[in-house]
């Protein structure tokens, strides 16, 4: 019994230090970012289109606009119409016969739709001789 309480104590400890970082986090969040309530922005999506380079799909209030963020800075690429908008944040899919099915076959049908023929793998008995040498 005396084994048990300095293990008992040593976990709340453990815990109570875990806590105590998760509210310094928080409360070093709100002071990096200046406690600022950033519900009029909205990040819709996001596509890296190369090493630190992407396009990002932004909601700002009542616009909609595209921008490039690279590390030479950030640039205005164009403003979306909101049907624009609609279809980068939910486009349209035709491909929800593929629910469900395993990855091979999903891969196959992508492929397909690319125009690529899938390349299975050869078994090992496709490749026997008969010999008994590999």
């Amino acid at each position: 019994m005396t084994e048990f309480i300095p293990v008992v104590l040593a976990l709340l400890g453990v815990v109570a230090l875990m806590l105590g970082v998760l509210y310094l986090m928080k409360w070093l969040n709100t002071r990096i970012t200046g406690g600022k309530d950033r519900k009029g922005i909205k990040i819709s999506s996001c596509v890296g289109v190369g090493q630190d380079k992407s396009v990002i799909a932004v909601r700002a209030g009542k616009k909609n606009l595209l921008i490039g963020v690279s590390q030479g800075g950030i640039n205005l690429l164009c403003e979306l119409s909101e049907e624009d908008m609609e279809l980068i944040e939910c486009p349209p899919s035709n491909d929800s016969d593929m629910a469900g099915k395993s990855f091979a076959e999903c891969l196959k049908y992508n492929a397909a739709k690319l125009g690529k023929e899938f390349i299975t793998p050869k078994n090992n008995s496709d490749n026997d001789d008969g010999s008994g040498n590999s």
